[in-house]
């Protein structure tokens, strides 16, 4: 009797302590994606799936989640002249998810690769706007030309509206300022991040927004 006790009660807690979470296992988010480069524009899908387990890249830190590409109805050989880690239907990568901060890689398979030398969506609590805070990023091997670079992310809570937190973030890499890549968001503690909007210093934007 006492074991079954002690297992609901363990039950019990785990549930209560992940409900509130953005990447909790199963939660699933759908996002619209306008890309415009070069000319170019086009609309896509992007889904962000929590599984639950820890990702092997960063198994004490990081939650793994999977980012599935529908590019079905894309003319992918509108990006042929363009650098890209691989084209694939789906990615695993890394998010975090506690009391301190919530923050996850970004799309950087297929024309995404980019995204890398912006900020990652990342916010850090408590929320309160005017709050600043910094991070650096090393980028290893396997990158092709931006290999073996270093990202400093500067961010700021600019405002907040019924419940959605809008924050600005600017990314320098190798500390070229005219290399500056943006990132305007919004997130919800409840929701997650609802809208990404990314401004790339070749003049690529890339939007997301929550379906």
């Amino acid at each position: 009797m006492k074991v079954h006790l002690t297992i609901w009660i363990v039950l019990i807690s785990t549930l209560t302590f992940g409900q509130d979470n953005i990447f909790s296992p199963g939660k699933t988010y759908l996002y619209a994606v306008e890309y415009t480069a070069e000319g170019i524009t086009t609309m896509d899908t992007i889904k962000i799936a929590a599984t639950g387990r820890p990702w092997r890249t960063d198994p004490e830190k990081q939650l793994e989640i999977v980012i599935t590409y529908s590019f079905e109805n894309l003319d992918t050989s509108m990006f042929a002249g363009q650098s890209s880690i691989g084209w694939v239907n789906s990615d695993t990568t890394g998010a975090v998810d506690n009391k301190k901060s919530c923050w996850f890689h970004p799309p950087r398979h297929n024309q995404y690769k980019l995204l890398e030398l912006a900020p990652f969506p990342r916010v850090e609590y408590p929320l309160k706007v005017g709050n600043a805070y910094s991070r650096i990023l090393f980028i290893g091997e396997g990158w092709g030309d931006i290999s073996n670079k270093k990202v400093v992310w500067h961010y700021k809570v600019t405002g907040q509206n019924g419940g959605l937190w809008k924050i600005s973030a600017r990314a320098i890499p190798d500390n070229k300022p005219t290399k500056t890549n943006w990132l305007d968001f919004t997130f919800s503690k409840k929701e997650g991040f609802t809208e990404l909007y990314y401004t790339l210093y070749n003049e690529t934007t890339v939007k997301m927004t929550r379906k």
